[in-house]
């Protein structure tokens, strides 16, 4: 309570909200439903002294108390007034925000009206990188190339995982699927279909989940970690932003809560509309890896959320280490380097939506969950490691591949061929991150 009061008193209260054009022209052509955005309240939480004094399970639990309570007390006065004109709404404790559905020209004029500093936008809607999916046969093999790659088998005598629980935010996981099943963390959650249990009919997020940690036919990289998974995607590979923005508050009062959010899906660019949930994951020692997209060659192709700062974005590499001609290339719009790292993400075998099936895809979808379970490892081998250690581990260990003319096109940011906007500081090797 103490925390709340003082965080309370810092808020600034401001004088007028504003309506972004594209919302009244959609609102005008039919649509019904809006974001009103309030100011970020994370930063001012987790840079708090009494926060700043705990660690583990108790300052997670003080900080979801912290934005929940102080999210609740901004957004109070919104649901009244939304309330009066007739219209539903959800609000939301992760990022400041409340989903405002049933809006006319009318009432949206009237909303907009109401005193105070906030933004009517439209809702954000993503999509899984795309990834195409081709049966898999006579798969059997004791690592997959990508796992090969990353030199994961070398450092499975020193660790397969144990212990690191990592979150797959994406279509759902396929429970039943022999690599997948005994991994199984025991936390689910589904804000579309509302499902008990985990399923997966699109097949993208059980494909990732087999790449992180899959325990059979060689197909994961930390075969001794454990899944749990919230369903931001859709059956068709589509997320809303009222959904991934409730998985991602979900990530942080899971049982297990995850050391690791895998995250390969995106869409648009320089949208920070994500960065205060990953601020959040931050806060409470959650590692975030996203796929930066796959709109390459060109330069400043990068996809948000993966394009911001305060995360590991990864871009894909093929099995003879050249860059994927579709991986996204950077910097991003404010100039900074992006990927962050690179990982194998072609022609990646992994697992399908049946119970021993095995399927291929290419994208940076792919590349991602090889640095998630990556990270597994180093987290296993390291419990007291943070972000910066990881970071650290990941960016001064990576193969150096040759770079073609495309690879430099983007520029340059030392004197030297790496880091640059295509693989990043390098594709990840996970042997060399260990000191092996």
């Amino acid at each position: 309570m103490k925390l709340l009061l003082v965080l309370a008193a810092s808020l600034a209260v401001a004088a007028a909200g504003t309506v972004d054009p594209a919302l009244s022209l959609a609102i005008q052509q039919g649509s019904t439903e809006a974001i009103l955005a309030l100011p970020a309240i994370v930063d001012q939480v987790q840079s708090n002294p009494s926060l700043l004094s705990l660690s583990g399970d108790a300052k997670v639990s003080a900080l979801v108390a912290s934005l929940q309570g102080l999210t609740s007390a901004a957004q109070a006065p919104y649901v009244q007034v939304a309330s009066s004109l007739g219209l539903e709404t959800q609000t939301y404790w992760g990022s400041n925000i409340i989903h405002v559905k049933g809006l006319t020209s009318q009432t949206l004029a009237s909303l907009a009206a109401t005193p105070g500093d906030f933004v009517l936008r439209k809702p954000v809607t993503v999509r899984m990188t795309p990834a195409v999916a081709v049966e898999s046969k006579n798969i059997s093999q004791a690592a997959q190339w990508g796992v090969e790659k990353i030199r994961a088998p070398e450092a499975w005598a020193r660790t397969q995982g144990e212990g690191v629980v990592v979150c797959i935010i994406d279509t759902g996981v396929n429970l039943g699927h022999v690599a997948l099943a005994d991994a199984y963390g025991g936390a689910w959650s589904d804000p579309y279909y509302n499902t008990a249990g985990p399923t997966d009919q699109q097949g993208h997020g059980s494909h990732c989940t087999g790449t992180i940690l899959g325990r059979a036919n060689g197909v994961g990289v930390a075969p001794a970690a454990q899944w749990v998974a919230c369903r931001g995607l859709n059956h068709q590979g589509s997320g809303t932003e009222p959904n991934l923005i409730n998985c991602a508050q979900w990530v942080l009062t899971a049982n297990p809560r995850p050391n690791i959010v895998s995250n390969s899906w995106g869409g648009g660019g320089n949208n920070p509309w994500y960065n205060q949930v990953v601020s959040a994951w931050r806060t409470a020692d959650i590692i975030p890896v996203f796929a930066i997209g796959n709109s390459g060659a060109s330069c400043r192709s990068v996809i948000s959320p993966g394009d911001q700062p305060n995360l590991i974005s990864v871009g894909a590499t093929t099995d003879t280490d050249a860059m994927a001609t579709f991986s996204s290339r950077g910097p991003n719009a404010a100039g900074a380097l992006k990927p962050e790292v690179s990982a194998p993400g072609n022609n990646i075998v992994s697992c399908g939506t049946g119970a021993n099936n095995y399927v291929t895809m290419s994208g940076t979808s792919m590349a991602t969950p090889h640095t998630a379970g990556a990270i597994a490892l180093l987290m296993s081998a390291n419990p007291s490691w943070g972000y910066d250690q990881i970071f650290n581990a990941l960016t001064t260990t990576p193969a150096h591949p040759t770079l073609s003319t495309g690879d430099r096109n983007c520029g340059l940011p030392g004197p030297g061929d790496f880091p640059n906007h295509a693989f990043g500081h390098g594709r990840i090797d996970i042997a060399a991150a260990l000191g092996l």
